[in-house]
């Protein structure tokens, strides 16, 4: 019994090396995003977030079916906010101020129609009025072909660009052109045939945006859309959008690769954010460089997220500029 006795003190102290053991091996520093995950450039995206009042819901004829191809312009503080119909009729026109707004629906085999929409978290039918048939004959402008081009300081192919033109007069005014839309090739180039004469609003938006209203490329961020009076036989478009790019200088231990980098405009959040309420998102490259294109001019908040760091930087980009927040 006694030997056994013996024996428990020397059990401790072995356990008790074991624990100081442990505690004094060299510790592997802390890797973002860790053995065994991703690379930086392959992490995926976020999807990017939308914090401004959307105009949504179906256009509909009256049997109640849904009608594909019909386009709705909105205009609100300046700008001009579009889109069309899916093939159910489904519609979804982000970027407005919330409230009553005036909605112009425009189809090939409808009249054309202002209508009331209200902006907000509930969607809506809009029902076309009767199909028009051959009618009376009403001598209509004779179209001129546009040939054009857009010209852009961030980016070098300019392929699938799309250029929106939505004319400012009321649709149903005489003489009215149709809203009308094309993309450009490698060189910016683009073509538009039998462009009704009158005064346009233009947009020219990046690939991977069709008939989303953000961001303009030809206009602030607060500034008004574009203009332009045709017959032009040739012109050309500048972007004024510029780059916010730089790299993420890690602490000891973190991997500066991965890191989530999100631009939105500066008070975006507000719950009256409007129409500059999309959100721009990046991930650092494995030397934690990045790059975001096509920012318009204005006052911006600029975050990065690297697992537990986050860090956040205010910038106000200038035209056709290239700004580095800092990080």
């Amino acid at each position: 019994m006694s030997r056994v006795l013996t024996l428990f003190p020397l059990i401790g102290l072995v356990l008790l090396a074991a624990l100081v053991a442990v505690a004094l091996r060299p510790q592997d520093p802390y890797v973002y995003p860790g053995d065994g995950q991703a690379l930086a450039e392959e992490l995926p995206l976020p999807k990017v977030r939308d914090l401004s009042t959307h105009l949504s819901g179906r256009v509909l004829d009256a049997s109640g079916a849904g009608v594909a191809d019909a386009s709705l312009v909105v205009l609100q503080d300046g700008r001009v906010h579009w889109t069309y119909s899916s093939q159910g009729g489904d519609f979804d026109l982000p970027g407005l101020a919330p409230g009553v707004l005036e909605v112009a629906l425009d189809h090939s085999r409808y009249p054309a129609t202002l209508m009331e929409g209200v902006a907000g978290p509930t969607p809506m039918d809009l029902v076309l009025p009767a199909a028009h048939g051959a009618g009376p004959s009403v001598p209509q402008p004779q179209g001129v072909d546009l040939s054009a081009r857009i010209q852009s300081a961030d980016a070098t192919d300019l392929t699938g660009f799309e250029v929106a033109l939505a004319p400012s007069a009321p649709p149903n005014a005489p003489g009215t052109g149709r809203p009308r839309r094309a993309r450009t090739d490698s060189e910016g180039y683009f073509r538009m045939a039998g462009l009704t004469p009158g005064e346009y609003l233009v947009r020219v938006i990046p690939p991977g945006h069709p008939g989303a209203t953000w961001p303009d490329l030809l206009s602030d961020l607060d500034g008004p859309t574009l203009r332009f009076t045709h017959p032009q036989e040739s012109m050309t478009f500048s972007t004024v959008a510029g780059i916010v790019a730089g790299t993420y200088h890690a602490p000891a231990g973190h991997y500066p690769g991965g890191a989530l980098v999100q631009i939105r405009p500066h008070g975006a959040s507000s719950p009256d954010a409007r129409s500059m309420g999309r959100v721009l998102a990046g991930r650092t490259a494995a030397d934690g460089s990045f790059h975001i294109p096509h920012v318009p001019p204005g006052a911006y908040r600029a975050e990065l997220v690297s697992g537990d760091q986050r860090l956040e930087s205010i910038l106000v980009m200038p035209r056709r500029g290239r700004i580095d927040p800092g990080f």
